[in-house]
């Protein structure tokens, strides 16, 4: 799996979609109004990227290190 599919799916698509659900979830459960969906997309993608880059960094280097230790 390349980096930039990894970002996509892991951060965007799961971190993304579980960012912008707990999002709208608390927002509801306090009883906030919901507001601006497009501007929970535009978060939850932000979100994703910044994460599933994060994730991609750390994974890379466990396997570095791993790889390195063998």
């Amino acid at each position: 799996m390349g980096k930039w599919k990894y970002i996509l799916f892991h951060g965007v698509f799961l971190g993304g979609i579980g960012f912008l659900l707990g999002k709208v979830a608390l927002n509801f459960f306090l009883g906030k109004e919901l507001g601006n969906i497009a501007e929970y997309i535009i978060t939850a993608i932000i979100f994703g990227v910044l994460f599933g880059t994060g994730i991609w960094l750390y994974t890379e280097n466990r396997y570095r290190k791993y790889t390195a230790n063998r």
